[in-house]
């Protein structure tokens, strides 16, 4: 079922307190909502705070109090992380990303810290440059800031599993949206890495690293690259691949329930295919076609 709305969502999160209640997010623009999904109909839409858009995710803390959102002054590019109370939906703080342009925010340390992806500016631009940031919730202060080892990359997309932490990167703004994209990779306690081999997966992933999701038991780190065409297999203790996959268009990935199989969407008819956990192979007759999944993400709401 689809339900019609004013904007293209990026990102979704669940209300903790109400599973039929469901956020979403427009990825640079005015657009976020909350809707109901039992009777799939538009509850109301949601203001950007002053002089900002949203950036394409947010998701409410763990006792469903508040809910946070990734979102950038029009003007200065720097990014903010408003505070909205979930039900009334009135903002009551906010806190800085530090870093421009923020896209991708997770809760994590049991949602005392959250992580966060700033784009940063131009290949041009030599102050502000693409990081990861961890920022206390309660204190609103900055733990720590890691950017890339490589600045011809931004940070799109994380996941993060007991202290593992896999970045998935667009070609840096100003470059062509054929440039190479990437896959980085920190083992807990360990530095962040930007996967170079082998030379001939990583000189084919083309355009941006999509979608990222991490199975935790083999510590297996699964990566859509839309414009290569791929699906990356990685090893987050080695950090070596372990396989890739040819899927035309594949754009989101997700941890299936049973924790057996990733799901990922791919292709022009919007299918879904499932991918063995131990084999890291396709799985014969799990494609199901003409889903309307057709946007940058999955999500398990199981």
């Amino acid at each position: 079922k689809q339900i019609a709305l004013n904007f293209l969502p990026h990102g979704i999160a669940l209300d903790p307190n109400n599973h039929n209640r469901l956020f979403a997010y427009e990825k640079i623009g005015p657009g976020a909502c909350v809707v109901n999904i039992e009777d799939f109909s538009l509850e109301q839409y949601i203001p950007p705070a002053k002089d900002c858009y949203f950036y394409g995710h947010g998701m409410p803390n763990k006792d469903g109090s508040l809910t946070f959102q990734t979102e950038t002054n029009i003007y200065t590019k720097k990014g903010v992380i408003p505070i909205r109370d979930t039900q009334t939906l009135q903002l009551v703080g906010q806190f800085p990303t530090f870093g421009e342009k923020p896209h991708d925010c997770h809760l994590i340390e049991n949602g005392k810290v959250m992580a966060i992806t700033n784009a940063g500016g131009s290949i041009d631009d030599t102050m502000e440059q693409p990081s990861v940031t961890f920022v206390d919730i309660e204190t609103r202060k900055l733990l720590e800031k890691i950017e890339l080892d490589n600045h011809a990359f931004n940070t799109g997309h994380l996941a993060y599993q007991n202290g593992d932490l896999v970045v998935v990167s667009a070609p840096r703004e100003g470059l062509d949206e054929m440039s190479l994209g990437a896959v980085s990779i920190r083992k807990k306690n360990h530095k962040l890495i930007t996967m170079t081999d082998p030379e001939s997966i990583t000189t084919k992933i083309y355009g941006e690293a999509l979608s990222v999701a991490i199975e935790p038991v083999n510590q297996i780190a699964a990566v859509t690259h839309p414009s290569g065409n791929l699906v990356t297999f990685w090893s987050i203790n080695t950090n070596l691949l372990l396989n890739a996959v040819a899927l035309p268009h594949a754009r989101g990935v997700i941890l299936n329930t049973n924790g057996k199989s990733f799901i990922i969407s791919y292709g022009k008819e919007a299918s879904l295919i499932e991918v063995d956990i131990d084999t890291l192979l396709p799985i014969n007759n799990s494609i199901v076609k003409n889903t309307f999944i057709s946007g940058s993400h999955l999500y398990n709401i199981s």
